[in-house]
């Protein structure tokens, strides 16, 4: 049996499930399609933010998840892989798009490019007898979609990131360069100042799930669920995948999924809070807070746009722990919107 896992978010979890299914069918190696060897399945693949380690197959495109079927449709017992839209670089290269002259047409042209073979990937898997599990995440959390969990490949360049810092440069020289080099030649590049022109500049309100086809036999689960019930979930996923669930995996299982639901909780906890915390900044309530700077960025943000405020940030180089601090450095919008 091929099992497919895949989203048209990211960062919801397939990489977890993947290995889920192979722990909880009492599975002890599993096939690397990239290596073409047979491995030891981990028996805990938490790793700080994610679920990496368990070295997952990821496929992109229609020839690669060809590829992958074709080693593992003689195997024995199961094989499965993650399915992904093909990455920025790779469409990027096959559109020959050069990424240093980038134009806002050329984006929207690589964003259908990714959609449509994404698409086509789905529906090789289906009509070969993938059995496919669709991970859909919500449009509202955008906030939790645009939060980097983890360091993947740069954006156009086939080499992964060192730091989160290091994709943002990439991108503000991307999209924002004029941008980046009229701040800079005004001397402002303090903390404060990159604070504000990001939360100027980025619409973190911004996210686009590709809308996959799902016009054939898949199961389908909202990552919510996945989330927030997946003791409940896996046996329904097993018993739809036709494998019988090891009742001593999967009491072994649980602690590993309640560590895991910890890690994602946390991510969703600024989702969740946001709201509040601009309504106690604007309205002078007292509520804690301690928050990363592509958070504090967010909520300035937001009291650009939605209230036309801002803050007077000059020399704060990271926001106080409760909201009617900041209630005091409030000040009206002078940037023009």
């Amino acid at each position: 049996m091929i099992v497919c896992s895949t989203s048209g978010g990211k960062q919801v979890g397939c990489t977890f499930l993947d290995w889920s299914i192979y722990f909880l069918s009492g599975q002890i190696e599993h096939f690397n399609a990239e290596s073409e060897k047979w491995a030891p399945l981990t028996n805990n693949p938490l790793q700080d933010v994610t679920a990496h380690g368990h070295p997952k197959i990821r496929s992109y495109g229609v020839n690669l998840t060809q590829k992958i079927i074709s080693k593992f449709k003689d195997l024995p017992g199961l094989s499965s892989f993650y399915m992904i839209a093909p990455p920025i670089a790779e469409a990027a290269n096959e559109l020959g798009i050069d990424r240093q002259t980038i134009t806002l047409d050329q984006w929207n042209t690589i964003e259908n490019y990714t959609v449509e073979f994404y698409n086509k990937s789905l529906d090789l898997a289906s009509e070969q007898g993938v059995k496919i599990i669709f991970v859909s995440l919500d449009d509202n959390l955008k906030i939790f979609a645009n939060t980097l969990r983890y360091l993947g490949k740069m954006p156009f360049e086939n080499r992964y990131a060192e730091s989160k810092e290091e994709i943002t440069d990439s991108f503000d020289q991307l999209f924002f360069k004029d941008s980046v080099e009229s701040w800079e030649s005004l001397g402002l590049d303090t903390v404060w100042d990159k604070r504000e022109r990001m939360a100027l500049r980025q619409n973190f309100f911004d996210y686009k799930p590709i809308k996959a086809e799902l016009d054939f036999d898949h199961y389908w689960i909202d990552a919510q669920n996945l989330w927030h019930n997946g003791e409940r979930e896996l046996p329904k996923i097993m018993s739809w995948l036709g494998l019988e669930l090891n009742p001593d995996k999967f009491e072994e299982w649980k602690p590993i999924y309640r560590k895991w639901q910890e890690i994602i909780l946390d991510t969703l906890q600024f989702q969740y809070n946001h709201k509040h915390i601009v309504d106690s900044i604007v309205n002078n309530w007292s509520y804690p807070i301690d928050l990363t700077f592509e958070q504090e960025a967010f909520i300035q943000h937001c009291l650009i746009y939605q209230h036309n405020l801002n803050l007077k940030t000059w020399q704060l180089e990271k926001f106080p722990n409760n909201t009617q601090e900041l209630h005091k450095l409030l000040e009206p919008n002078i940037h023009p919107l």
